[in-house]
């Protein structure tokens, strides 16, 4: 995540090219049951000699932010570094779990002027108070969705075909449930009953790839919803770029046109159709 817009009247480590040279690159693992989240966060280090140092001398220490949009909950830890671990309350946790990783001050730091700090600040000495921030480490997101099904396809997971109350007309699309709702009129509802199970890709390209187009343009509108954390987690596993929402969808969904043409033309070579 880019913090290159926020402005500190000091230098700040990873915040633009305030403070230069400094790798942080930590890690995450996770485990995730109903009863608990196993977190482990790794290599917790600036790669600053200054600030690593406030930090072994116990002026400073390592800032990791739990959230989680569903549920509300915040969780707060400072921490030594650089390997540190802790067992959340899995009932306190669904859908996406942000990590924030950054180091405080924890005691007022006088004289204090990084090295590599920007030219622009001509060697400039400042005076931090207990918890000003020092630096700015990377943010993680992980999903915990305990009723997701790992055997059913990733997008079939994100919605459900159901049959609406108007008798005729456009689908509707509903984004506010935990999974996205399609609803068909009945007149176009008997005649996907008829089909579903036997043309999958004919829907994939005449449905569901401009329902998840229109799904990705709203994701973070309805964060807290399950479906945009699956949808996120999947971008975030397929690396998909959602600067265009109509060639994500296609991605996500695997070149539907073209195994719609595959599938036709199959069907068609064997008089199918």
């Amino acid at each position: 995540m880019a913090h290159n817009a926020i402005s500190y009247p000091y230098p700040v480590c990873g915040n633009g090219d305030d403070v230069v040279g400094a790798v942080m690159e930590p890690s995450i693992e996770y485990s995730i049951t109903d009863e608990a989240i196993q977190l482990k966060v790794s290599d917790l280090t600036t790669g600053h000699n200054d600030i690593d140092g406030l930090v072994n001398d116990g002026r400073a220490r390592w800032q990791i932010r739990v959230k989680c949009a569903r549920t509300y909950i915040r969780e707060n830890f400072l921490v030594e570094g650089p390997q540190w671990s802790t067992n959340l309350a899995g009932p306190d946790y669904e859908g996406t779990v942000e990590i924030e990783t950054r180091v405080l001050a924890v005691d007022d730091i006088s004289n204090y002027s990084p090295e590599n700090a920007h030219e622009d600040y001509n060697g400039a000495e400042f005076y931090l108070k207990a918890g000003e921030l020092l630096a700015i480490g990377p943010d993680f997101t992980f999903l915990v969705d305990k009723d997701y099904d790992p055997l059913k396809a990733p997008v079939a997971s994100l919605l459900n075909v159901v049959e609406g109350e108007h008798d005729s007309g456009p689908f509707q699309l509903i984004l506010d449930d935990d999974i996205i709702i399609i609803k068909l009129s009945r007149k176009e509802w008997g005649q996907y009953a008829g089909i579903r199970d036997r043309v999958p890709t004919l829907l994939h390209s005449a449905l569901v790839m401009s329902v998840l187009a229109a799904a990705i343009t709203k994701i973070d509108e309805h964060q807290e919803t399950l479906w945009s954390a699956r949808l996120k987690d999947l971008i975030q596993k397929k690396e998909v770029n959602t600067d265009c929402s109509l060639t994500a969808a296609q991605e996500l969904l695997d070149s539907p046109l073209t195994r719609t043409f595959d599938e036709v033309n199959a069907r068609l070579d064997r008089g199918d159709m």
